[in-house]
């Protein structure tokens, strides 16, 4: 989700120089967080309300030179707010009351993440919420026309950050000074490292691609795959839990393990709870048989794909079908062996990190392959306790 903090860049305690105190106390919050996983861009400014709520009142033209007088115009100003903060039916938003009422005539400041996930969100705002010039948090839309102007097209690329490293935008067709006082604060604020980014003139007027209907597209296709990719995890949970009803506690322990994670050795354990889901659900699908199959492939305990591949044969499947279920769980052994592998070479933490995120989405993309192998639901399998 794209999400935007606002400040109030008037507050006393700011000072004209406001974006760097600003700056401070954000970065702060995020690295002192030891498992906080984050990778976005971020994009930073004021909020135009008065330039976008302004008319054209007259021209004159003197010695054929003309020049043109603007005014804000009060009813569109309070439409444009209206628009900005009451539009958005669903979106995610958390405001101060009182301070956001007492800034709407005054500059508010934003530093804008163009992709986190809500609990990171949740985070910065329970982190920053006692910060006196700290207003609020809201995500932002950019298929809303008025989140799209007031964000995407007048803040400005700032800086990438992943985890405890930063990259500070600037462009090289601009100018070739680089801001290394500002480099030099951001690594004594605790960052590994922080390095500069040539935007090569991206988002720029130059951007072909930096424009209302294309930031559009984008935000229709995010909220959409991600309908798509929560109707998996809920179908997943649905439909399995049926047979495998112990399925939903052992992917909240994979899921939580993963979010407290710090190590190398923990992320193991999460990839470990992957494989035990998969076993898990083949147990509970296509149990161990002593028989080998028509074809001579052993079904006993330790031969869960061979046991996933017979079940898809005797539900009749296509060849096609049975192709795609085998090119699936081959990909997911051999990212467990990856896994592997690398926690046995010592890679980075924050490496292993991302290849368990894949591990785990790939699990459950995996279970999903599951539940087309059956026509129809699957047998109702709990576990009752009689008391």
């Amino acid at each position: 989700m794209k999400i935007a903090l606002h400040f109030n860049a008037d507050h006393e305690s700011l000072g004209s120089l406001y974006g760097y105190s600003i700056y401070d106390e954000v970065f702060k919050v995020i690295l002192n967080n030891r498992t906080l996983s984050i990778s976005s861009k971020l994009f930073v400014g004021d909020l135009l309300f008065l330039l976008y709520s302004q008319e054209e009142v007259q021209k004159k033209v003197e010695k054929n030179v003309t020049s043109t007088t603007y005014r804000v115009n009060p009813e569109k100003y309070f439409r444009l707010i209206e628009s900005w903060l009451y539009s958005e039916e669903n979106n995610w938003k958390k405001f101060n009351t009182e301070r956001l009422e007492q800034s709407l005539n005054q500059n508010i400041f934003v530093v804008c993440f163009e992709s986190i996930d809500l609990k990171c969100a949740e985070f910065l705002f329970d982190n920053i919420k006692e910060y006196e010039p700290f207003i609020g948090a809201m995500e932002i839309n950019d298929s809303n026309k008025t989140h799209w102007t007031l964000y995407s097209r007048s803040l400005h690329p700032y800086a990438r950050i992943t985890n405890k490293k930063l990259n500070l935008f600037h462009s090289s067709f601009e100018s070739d000074d680089l801001d290394i006082e500002m480099q030099k604060e951001y690594l004594k604020l605790g960052f590994e490292t922080v390095e500069f980014e040539d935007l090569k003139l991206k988002y720029s007027i130059f951007d072909s691609f930096h424009d209302y209907e294309h930031a559009r597209r984008v935000a229709e296709w995010k909220k959409g795959f991600g309908s798509s990719l929560a109707y998996i995890a809920d179908n997943v949970v649905s439909q399995l839990s049926d047979i495998a009803p112990d399925l939903g506690n052992k992917l909240w322990s994979a899921l939580n393990t993963y979010e407290s994670s710090e190590t190398n050795e923990q992320f193991a354990q999460v990839v470990a709870t992957c494989r035990r889901i998969f076993e898990y659900v083949t147990d509970c699908i296509f149990p161990p048989q002593n028989e080998p199959s028509e074809d001579g492939n052993s079904l006993k305990a330790d031969k869960y794909k061979n046991r996933i591949f017979e079940y898809s044969k005797q539900n009749k499947l296509s060849s096609t079908n049975i192709d795609l279920i085998t090119a699936s769980t081959e990909l997911l052994f051999a990212q467990w062996a990856k896994l592997h592998n690398l926690a046995n070479k010592g890679v980075h933490a924050e490496v292993y990190k991302d290849e368990t995120r894949r591990c785990l989405i790939r699990t459950v993309l995996m279970l999903d392959d599951i539940i087309s192998l059956k026509d129809g639901p699957f047998e109702i399998q709990p576990n009752i306790k009689i008391q």
